[in-house]
């Protein structure tokens, strides 16, 4: 069974917050951007169009996102899968339950199709789910044809960066390197993917740092590194920003891949974190639900009595605790700095709390600072597009 079979098995819950930002962020781009110019959706690595348990995939839930914006917006939905069965799935999907929306569908490669795509999409605003299995995309590709798209109408990608896969192979490389008689034939392709994937050969340094083939917890904090370094790479001499959302399979373990939204404007950035907190709760539930479901019953009494989990009571008992994470965040951003924007400083201002607070407890927090004179915005209105300074 190849790794894309298993996958679409059932929706683990790793694969919940990255689907509830698809149904969701996509929206936002489209009413935010879509003013005045056409709109496409791009899944570039579609895979089947939902799960064998009937739950929607990413086209799904981009189809639907298209079909609720549609009243007010020229959007195209657009998607490339590579494997027969599974483009065979999502065409019978899409045509039975995709909905009224326009749409294109290619089999193949993104390299083969994405001169279509960006010719469709010349002068359109162009969001990017780029989701494959491992370390399938080209580097140049993404920096160059993507992120190289002019500024207007803006372009944003979201981006799923496999920890897993690239600790698995960088390890690999470094083991065999290390080894007398040096890399063999297999080892060559594994790292000259992982050299067009990450744009160059610098990740062997990082996975220096790897002992052996069994230091899985080393090679996970390598590769959470080498995804930094990645993302800035990725940015580097472009207005472009990325948000990056580590996301574990539940609370304790590393990270299974990252999640990082490219973009060049703070309201993305300010959106996409706030979305993140929304699709945070239903990763807790979904994690948690997954434990009882293996039989792990100590979860079944971890909210309390009634049910398994209960969202309105996990916010009410966490809202502080993130507000106060946030308050403490900006309160340190105003000590280094006269003046700040909140839209342009996300990741610092959420910190640790970023999948799990959103823009109502950001709100909390800067009505405290103002309550004590640390900040002069009072957190009203759109008080995050504001420049807010230490009184």
């Amino acid at each position: 069974m190849s790794n894309n079979d298993e996958f679409f098995r059932s929706k683990k819950a790793a694969a919940v917050l990255k689907h509830g930002i698809l149904k969701r962020y996509p929206v936002v781009f489209a009413a935010k951007t879509g003013q005045g110019n056409p709109i496409v959706f791009l899944d570039g690595y579609a895979g089947r169009g939902e799960y064998d348990g009937g739950e929607p995939g990413s086209p799904l839930l981009l189809s639907r996102c298209a079909e609720f914006v549609q009243g007010f917006r020229d959007v195209l939905a657009f998607f490339v899968e590579h494997d027969p069965d599974s483009y065979a799935n999502l065409e019978q999907v899409l045509r039975d339950k995709g909905g009224a929306v326009r749409r294109e569908l290619r089999q193949g490669t993104l390299d083969q199709h994405l001169p279509e795509v960006l010719a469709l999409a010349k002068g359109a605003s162009l969001f990017a789910f780029l989701d494959p299995f491992g370390p399938a995309l080209d580097f140049d590709l993404i920096r160059t044809r993507l992120l190289g798209r002019p500024s207007w109408p803006p372009t944003e990608v979201l981006l799923h960066f496999s920890v897993s896969t690239v600790a698995r192979m960088g390890r690999a490389v470094h083991v065999a390197e290390s080894r007398a008689g040096g890399l063999s034939e297999s080892d060559r392709r594994t790292a000259a993917r992982l050299d067009r994937f990450l744009g160059g050969g610098w990740w062997r340094s990082y996975f220096a740092e790897v002992s052996d083939a069994g230091d899985d917890q080393r090679a996970t904090d390598v590769a959470l590194r080498v995804a930094d370094k990645y993302a800035l790479d990725l940015t580097q001499g472009s207005n472009y920003q990325a948000v990056q959302m580590p996301v574990r399979p539940r609370p304790g373990l590393a990270p299974k891949y990252v999640l990082a939204l490219f973009t060049t404007h703070g309201e993305g950035a300010w959106h996409f974190a706030d979305t993140l907190g929304k699709a945070g709760i239903e990763w807790e539930e979904a994690w948690v639900r997954e434990q009882i479901r293996r039989g792990d019953h100590a979860a079944e009494t971890l909210f309390g009595d009634g049910p398994v989990f209960d969202a309105e009571q996990y916010k009410a008992e966490n809202a502080p605790r993130w507000s106060g994470a946030i308050e403490r965040n900006i309160g340190k951003l105003l000590e280094q700095n006269w003046t700040i924007k909140i839209a342009d400083r996300v990741p610092e201002i959420y910190g640790d709390v970023l999948g799990h607070a959103w823009a109502p407890h950001v709100r909390q927090a800067v009505k405290s600072l103002h309550r004590q004179g640390r900040i002069s915005s009072p957190g009203t209105g759109d008080f995050w597009k504001e420049v807010v300074w230490r009184p």
